[in-house]
């Protein structure tokens, strides 16, 4: 009779326990409160530690110390600047996509910022490097039909830099990089419609030179679109059009060999730029 009664109180202490213990779980972890590391530190504090870290290269720790200074003080002269320099330190910290987030917020909450021209530069400059890595890895046998988001994106934060400021001082930079960024998404088009054509889908190919002639209409990869529609034409026995053709082609071209380039390159090798990305890739500016 005694060892039944024994047996649950046993078991009655046990279940007591594992009650006390969760209430004591939850007492440790559900009402825990994260610590505020700047609790109590001035903005001149948190912004100067910031600027600190940065001519330290310590990208990360700048940008918590960046952040901190936007979210203590969001009122402040020094949480504005504190928004401008996150693109620039994000894309040191290599956080790409932060970088461009943190540059249309800026864009967005200060858009008559006297220095927002160069945040379009900057968001310019990210998207354009994005593209060179891109475009170094794409050769003849590896073009596809993905969307080249970032050459436009590029382009795009380009164009409004120089149609809004247009005597800024990164206007010419970004122009001659707006022309790169044309020349390379063309190649990228005429390349399509070369692989079209050395498989013999003839219509897809001559589909994709009217998209160059039409989109991109005076750049390099031209002469190569009529090209490819003179054969693809020849090849369906479409005389008259390959006639027409052929005489636009000799019209704008007169000296044309009227062969293809050698696409085993990669497209940045096409256009006379080193496929090495690190070189090819450019360097983007702090902020002043």
């Amino acid at each position: 009779m005694a060892y039944p009664i024994l047996k649950k109180a046993v078991r009655l202490g046990a279940a007591t326990a594992f009650t006390i213990s969760l209430l004591a779980g939850c007492s440790a972890f559900g009402d825990k409160k994260e610590v505020n590391e700047f609790a109590g530190w001035s903005v001149d504090k948190i912004y100067a530690q910031a600027r600190d870290e940065l001519t330290n290269k310590d990208y990360n720790r700048s940008a918590v110390l960046l952040e901190a200074t936007i979210a203590q003080y969001p009122f402040s002269p020094q949480a504005v600047q504190a928004q401008f320099e996150l693109p620039y330190v994000f894309w040191k910290d290599d956080e790409r996509l932060k970088a461009l987030a943190a540059a249309d917020r800026f864009i967005a909450t200060n858009p008559s910022h006297p220095k927002i021209d160069y945040i379009y530069y900057i968001k310019g400059l990210i998207n354009f490097n994005q593209n060179v890595s891109y475009l170094a890895t794409l050769t003849g046998e590896k073009l596809n039909d993905r969307d080249p988001k970032a050459a436009k994106e590029s382009f795009a934060a380009f164009k409004t830099l120089t149609d809004k400021y247009p005597n800024s001082r990164y206007a010419k930079d970004a122009r001659e990089r707006m022309v790169f960024l044309v020349n390379s998404l063309a190649q990228q088009e005429v390349g399509i419609a070369q692989f079209y054509l050395e498989r013999d889908a003839n219509l897809a190919a001559i589909n994709r030179a009217q998209g160059v002639l039409r989109d991109f209409d005076g750049t390099p990869a031209t002469e190569e679109a009529l090209i490819i529609m003179v054969k693809a034409y020849d090849a369906l026995k479409m005389t008259d059009m390959r006639d027409d053709a052929s005489r636009v082609l000799t019209a704008n071209y007169p000296n044309s060999t009227r062969e293809l380039k050698d696409r085993s390159k990669s497209i940045l090798q096409l256009l006379g730029v080193k496929s090495d990305r690190k070189k090819a890739q450019v360097e983007v500016p702090a902020p002043q």
